[in-house]
């Protein structure tokens, strides 16, 4: 292989392998773990924080679990974490776009519990 061709390849490679490492950096930094395949400890939204809880739902279960809110309270998407989970909490025209005390996100097909954490 001509030696301007093994140049292009190596920085090709090097190229590839520092967005790589920059973008697993970025989610490591989002995340705020080690490991962006689980769920995070703390979450922000709407200007709070939040804690991870013990509880997992679908979407039916978290219907059936408020029953009386479904008439005038919707979840609805409120923001997300990087790159596709979305952050939902009940919302109704009252108080749409404040924080409620819980939080859901969206891991896959099920919503994973959120407390809010401290006071105001």
């Amino acid at each position: 292989m001509p030696f301007l061709a093994r140049r292009v390849l190596r920085i090709g490679a090097s190229t590839l392998v520092a967005l790589f490492m920059v973008s697993l950096l970025y989610m490591m930094f989002v995340y705020r773990s080690v490991n962006i395949f689980t769920p995070p400890k703390r979450i922000e939204s709407l200007g709070r924080t939040y804690i991870l809880g013990r509880n997992e739902f679908s979407r039916e279960d978290l219907n059936q679990r408020y029953p009386e809110n479904t008439e005038h309270w919707t979840l609805e998407r409120v923001g997300f974490l990087p790159p596709i989970h979305g952050i939902y909490q009940w919302q109704n025209d009252e108080i749409r776009g404040h924080a409620t005390t819980s939080a859901f996100l969206k891991w896959g097909d099920r919503y994973i519990d959120y407390s809010l954490s401290g006071g105001p």
